[in-house]
C-alpha cells in the first residue's frame, strides 16, 4: 500500500506548528508547506494544525489550507477571548469560502 491509499482511510491530520511540548511557543509558518501540499492533494481532508496560532499567524495557516485551529495561549492569555475566538473562526470560514 502506497502513502496515498492509507491517507483515503484518514480523516483528519494533525500538523504541527511548534515543537511539541509546551504551550507559548512561536508559530513554525516553514510547516505551511505540509499544509499546502496536504491540501492540495486531498482537498476534502481535515487539516487541523497545532501550536503558535493567534490573530498574527492564522491567516498563514487558513490560507495553506487549514481547516481545524488548536489555539492554546492565545486565546486563554487575551484579555477578550471571545474576541480572539471570533477572528480566527472567521479566518477560517473566509479561507472554506474561497476554496
Amino acid at each position: 500500500m502506497g502513502l496515498g491509499y492509507k491517507l483515503l482511510m484518514v480523516k483528519l491530520v494533525l500538523v504541527m506548528t511548534v515543537e511539541p511540548s509546551f504551550g507559548g511557543q512561536k508559530f513554525m509558518p516553514e510547516m505551511m508547506d505540509k499544509v499546502r501540499t496536504l491540501r492540495k492533494k486531498y482537498p476534502s481532508l481535515d487539516i487541523e494544525v497545532d501550536g503558535g496560532l493567534g490573530p498574527s499567524t492564522i491567516d498563514a495557516a487558513t490560507s495553506a489550507g487549514a481547516n481545524c485551529i488548536v489555539a492554546g495561549s492565545s486565546v486563554f492569555g487575551a484579555p477578550d477571548p471571545a474576541q480572539v475566538i471570533t477572528l480566527m473562526r472567521g479566518s477560517v470560514e473566509e479561507a472554506q469560502k474561497r476554496s
